[in-house]
């Protein structure tokens, strides 16, 4: 019986370090798995590089007990990780690296893993740290709590930082941030449209959808569902130039043709139905790829295409004659009733054709 016990423990014994094997092995694939960070490295401009992963330790310790005598609460790892995927569209667990720029920048918001803060320096403060107290604690404090106090701060000293938080970062959970911000925006500009509107996602420009949704709602006051109003606003107009953009250069971009139909669906929401026709007209197969993908579930548009749009053909001619004008009459007969004379020259549609 005793035998028996002992080879019974002996291969429980070998079990569980085979298991333990395993979790090691795993944990090492998933460690190799990971990214390196992509703005940690970035050019000065001189030719000279810096490398924001090998920030001095004696930097970071100085910002950390700046934010230790300001009473800062250091979020635990889950609000710390969850606060920058929400707010920098950076998911820290696809990284490697215990330090991470969020941006190519000369001062870039940095992210110490360990120590959960966000570094950050200021042009105008003294060197070599360009460490501003005050900067670093009400960034922080806003980004990590929301801190009203902070927030009003940055509005007064720094308020770049914020601005860049919604146009290059996308982040809209704060909506009186986002009113502020759009209250100063350049909607006619195509360049700063277009950083407001994408982000870059792994060497892609990815439609930032919430950032549409917010110019909707902040900018037009809501969705617009009649397909013959047209509300007045030039960042709705400058959509037909992002998709000629996309359209030119598909290949810079997640998802073109999804992103083009999200576009064509915010135009259609306000009237706008020149740019899609002009499209369906140009790429017969676009149609049909709609009908594959279920029209990516936006209803506007499919109803657009299903029940308004039509094909242009062969119906659309020019009026050409001798005379210099052309009668249109109430029957089909030389003698009825002239209704309107047609010049030489003007299109005309052809509702039917049969007889003479």
């Amino acid at each position: 019986m005793k035998n028996i016990s002992l080879a019974l423990i002996y291969s429980l014994l070998l079990s569980c370090t085979g298991q333990e094997s395993k979790l090691h092995l795993q944990n090492i694939k998933e460690i190799i798995s990971l990214k390196d960070a992509p703005y940690n490295i970035t050019d000065e401009g001189d030719g000279t590089k810096s490398n924001c992963g090998d920030l001095s330790p004696e930097f970071i310790n100085k910002a950390k007990k700046v934010l230790e005598q300001r009473k800062f609460q250091f979020p635990d790892e889950n609000t710390f990780s969850q606060k920058i995927l929400d707010i920098f569209s950076f998911n820290l667990k696809d990284y490697k690296n215990s330090i991470i720029a969020l941006r190519p920048a000369m001062f870039p918001e940095v992210v110490i893993k360990e120590n959960k803060f966000i570094f950050i320096q200021d042009a105008d403060a003294e060197e070599p740290e360009f460490i501003n107290p005050d900067l670093l604690y009400h960034f922080n404090s806003y980004v990590f709590y929301n801190t009203p106090v902070s927030y009003v701060w940055l509005q007064t000293n720094n308020s770049n930082l914020l601005y860049d938080l919604v146009v290059y970062y996308g982040y809209n959970k704060d909506k009186k941030l986002v009113e502020s911000v759009f209250k100063k925006f350049d909607f006619n500009n195509l360049s700063d449209m277009e950083q407001l509107i994408f982000i870059d996602s792994g060497g892609y420009k990815k439609l930032k959808k919430q950032i549409f949704d917010d110019i909707e709602t902040i900018i037009y006051k809501g969705k617009v569902e009649d397909f013959s109003y047209a509300k007045e606003g030039n960042s709705y107009l400058r959509i037909g130039d992002i998709i000629s953009k996309i359209s030119s250069s598909p290949k810079e971009y997640f998802e073109p043709e999804k992103t083009i139909s999200y576009l064509f669906e915010r135009e259609l929401r306000v009237g706008i139905q020149g740019d899609i026709e002009s499209y369906l007209n140009k790429n017969p197969k676009y149609k049909s790829n709609l009908e594959k993908n279920n029209f990516y579930d936006l209803a506007t548009l499919k109803s657009y295409v299903k029940y308004i749009y039509q094909k242009e053909n062969n119906t659309n001619f020019i009026i050409q004659d001798s005379d210099g004008y052309t009668n249109l009459r109430k029957d089909k007969n030389s003698s009825s009733q002239i209704l309107q004379k047609i010049n030489t020259g003007e299109k005309i549609e052809v509702l039917d054709q049969n007889g003479d």
